[in-house]
């Protein structure tokens, strides 16, 4: 196994979960984290690889197209809370 070092404040932290019970041990709360964090990072890997995939297939749009989508969304909903508002009145 190899050792880690913490900076102080998270082996408190890490040693605080352990004693209020919420891990097992330090080693656990670290491989716990470790494995998220993999996962979280494997996860935004693959999206990347769906976009890439995407692209390459000329599936893409601009980005002053994507822009467009995005303030229509937006006005839309701004329409919508407006209308909300007026009818709560």
């Amino acid at each position: 196994m190899t050792a880690i070092t913490l900076p102080p404040d998270l082996l408190a932290w890490a040693r605080a979960e352990v004693a209020a019970g919420r891990a097992e041990s330090v080693e656990a709360l670290v491989a716990q984290a470790l494995q998220e964090r993999r996962a979280e990072i494997e996860y935004v890997r693959g999206k990347l690889d769906e976009a890439r995939a995407s692209l390459a297939r000329g599936e893409g749009v601009s980005l002053d197209d994507a822009f467009k989508q995005i303030d229509s969304w937006i006005a839309a909903d701004e329409a919508a809370a407006k209308a909300l508002l007026s009818a709560a009145e």
